[in-house]
């Protein structure tokens, strides 16, 4: 069919074969209309080989002229041989990809999605989106800091004389080269850097969660082992226990001076809350009137991080949370989590006062103890919001098991706030 002349000028017509000058190591290829030029050259004594195919007769004409010569034929050789290396790091890449690839997968597979409904304009929410970033942020410490990699040594020496290491990040290797000496190395790194075991382990802890994810994206890394949870316990701790727990509780002064620091000033609603509740600072400060409930026993509820709880309220306590409700506003305090932590400080440092804000929760937990009884630690876990017993159990040797003030669960659920024991098993066994 032919083309009208508007057409015609566009069209380019291509070369036929025929109108190629021939030449040694050149073949020319038309497939579906188009022309090809293959370039294949092998000279063995200097290694060189090549096998490329160009769109362009002047470049492939370029290629052959410069294997023809003597010292363009050693440098075409360098530019294959870093073509092959390049090839080979590509398809590497690709069968068996860097961990840093599989930490991009899984933000968008699992941490993205979790808070993708979440609104920064809402305090609530504000503060939940600062827990995400605080996961990203820990699990790019722990895959961004260069630690000291062992690799194979050209020489045969136990590795009890010499390892051989280079300097790399744990995100750039793949997950078949980490080992738990990668594992010894961060903590290492990290303790230099003033972190503290605790907070290492909890880094830990995020980086192994990630870990048990890679076989949803590679059924091939089903079996590979965890280092994360196999690392050295005596190098985070140089042999001492991370948890040594001791019993918490403020002595009258320094209660007494507390009651006078506050006294008058907006935060004092928000400090009774997490003395008297155990509540966390997030869970005081973010309160809504939608958590507060009067039937069938007042209580709040509390969601938290991945758990939720109950706390219950005697007559005085809901009395006082009443009291902090406001018509125009679903929230109890305008303050936002940041904004309280800057009035607490203040008035602590004015007070020449060292109470952290999670040291209310500490005694309240201790008083707890002391009520319950230590044995009871999964009713403990669930009154106090921790996702597991093992929290409270490691407190074992820290509270001698003795008789608990309370014989009975009616007589618990009392202390903790009910007036009777009408609280049936479907509304207590309702916290998960």
């Amino acid at each position: 069919m032919k083309h009208p002349p508007f057409f015609n000028h566009f069209h380019t017509p291509q070369m036929s074969s025929s109108a190629y000058p021939r030449r040694k190591h050149l073949t020319i290829i038309e497939k579906n209309g188009r022309t090809y030029f293959k370039v294949q050259f092998n000279k063995t004594k200097i290694g060189l080989k090549v096998n490329k195919t160009f769109s362009k007769y002047e470049d492939a004409i370029e290629l052959i002229q410069a294997c023809e010569n003597k010292y363009g034929a050693v440098t075409v050789k360098g530019l294959v041989d870093t073509e092959s290396e390049q090839f080979k790091a590509l398809e590497q890449f690709m069968l068996d990809p860097p961990i840093d690839t599989y930490l991009s997968k899984y933000i968008d597979r699992y941490i993205d999605p979790k808070y993708a409904h979440l609104d920064g304009r809402k305090p609530e929410d504000k503060y939940k989106l600062r827990q995400k970033q605080s996961t990203l942020g820990m699990l790019d410490i722990c895959l961004n800091t260069e630690i000291n990699h062992e690799v194979d040594s050209q020489f045969k020496v136990s590795k009890a004389h010499w390892n051989d290491t280079v300097r790399t990040t744990i995100g750039m290797l793949r997950p078949s080269e980490l080992k738990t000496s990668d594992i010894n190395s961060l903590i290492i790194v990290l303790k230099a850097k003033g972190m503290k075991p605790i907070s290492i382990s909890t880094y830990l802890s995020r980086a192994s969660v990630f870990w048990k994810k890679l076989p949803s994206f590679n059924s091939d890394l089903e079996n590979l082992p965890n280092p994360w949870l196999m690392y050295d316990k005596d190098i985070l701790t140089n042999g001492n226990k991370i948890f040594r727990k001791k019993p918490f509780r403020f002595n009258y002064d320094i209660l007494k001076r507390l009651a006078k620091a506050i006294k008058g000033k907006n935060i004092r609603p928000v400090v009774h809350l997490m003395y008297k509740l155990g509540l966390r600072r997030q869970e005081a400060v973010l309160l809504t009137k939608e958590q507060i409930f009067e039937k069938p026993t007042p209580h709040i509820y509390i969601q938290s991080k991945n758990t939720e709880r109950i706390v219950y309220l005697n007559d005085r306590q809901y009395r006082f949370i009443k009291s902090l409700m406001r018509k125009d506003s679903d929230r109890l305090f305008d303050y936002e989590v940041l904004g309280f932590d800057g009035s607490y400080s203040k008035a602590m440092e004015s007070a020449n006062l060292n109470i952290k804000q999670h040291d209310y929760r500490k005694d309240y937990i201790s008083r707890m103890i002391e009520q319950v009884g230590i044995s009871n630690s999964i009713l403990l876990s669930q009154l106090l919001g921790h996702s597991t017993p093992r929290a409270i159990e490691r407190m074992r040797n820290t509270f001698p098991e003795r008789k608990a003030q309370f014989s009975d669960q009616s007589e618990v659920l009392k202390q903790i706030g009910h007036r009777n024991s009408r609280i049936t098993a479907e509304h207590y066994y309702s916290m998960k």
